[in-house]
């Protein structure tokens, strides 16, 4: 049997990576960590939809400590302020760099990979499926494809059970992976890209802040890509 657990944030990424992993895994299951982040509570009602939605078992686990340390690092996500980000300032690579580290979460791909592994290698084995992407991998180191092969590298040590990381989406950027949603018949607009979304719409949707890095993104890659975004957002982006 092919088991897959899909690392499951809330956005694009991860909602292309669930609606995937139901088209290729027998057995699928969703994990989703919390550790204080502004959207959280969003994360997890969006969480909640797709377990619902693809009839596919959620684990939600709490990391009281990484929320500890994000405050000790002074990320934004953990009870800060998010910078508001333009569509031209993504393409100036020092803004982008610094816009990154004021999110960044202390190693928690590390953290996510670690704990999705040992789900796993108590169930006999599997795929951790992840979200990264060739557009985050610019400025997030752990986004890249030469992440995902010490990660690897390090599991076939760490783990008694055949387990490894798989990132379908490595090579696309978002216009890309906008595309794959699209293919894959997603129910994309009930899934949560926003660093400090606004709560949610009558019928269930997030309601995007259309001001934060990760909004900007998700709205041009979702133009660029399929011509369309049904996203509901305070704010529309502009691009």
């Amino acid at each position: 049997m092919k088991r897959a657990v899909v690392l499951f944030s809330g956005g694009l990424d991860s909602t292309a990576c669930l609606y995937w992993a139901k088209k290729n895994y027998n057995e699928v299951i969703m994990l989703t960590v919390n550790y204080g982040s502004n959207e959280e509570k969003v994360t997890n009602k969006v969480a909640e939809f797709f377990s619902r939605e693809l009839n596919v078992p959620l684990k939600i686990v709490e990391l009281e400590f990484l929320k500890e340390f994000s405050k000790m690092r002074g990320t934004t996500l953990v009870g800060g302020e998010t910078p508001k980000v333009s569509a031209e300032e993504l393409e100036n690579m020092k803004r982008a760099e610094e816009t990154a580290k004021s999110v960044w979460v202390p190693a928690r791909n590390v953290v996510l990979i670690s704990i999705a592994a040992s789900l796993l290698d108590a169930l006999g084995g599997g795929d951790i499926i992840v979200g990264f992407n060739a557009e985050e991998g610019t400025t997030f180191p752990d986004n890249t494809l030469e992440f995902v092969e010490r990660m690897n590298e390090m599991l076939r040590y760490g783990a008694l059970s055949e387990v490894k990381v798989v990132a379908p989406l490595i090579n696309l950027d978002k216009k890309g992976i906008a595309r794959l949603l699209k293919e894959l018949n997603t129910k994309y607009e009930y899934s949560n890209s926003c660093y400090m979304p606004k709560g949610f719409t009558e019928d269930g949707k997030p309601i995007h802040c259309g001001e934060c890095e990760s909004c900007v993104r998700r709205h041009r890659g979702l133009i660029k890509g399929i011509g369309e975004d049904r996203t509901v957002y305070a704010v529309k982006p502009k691009i």
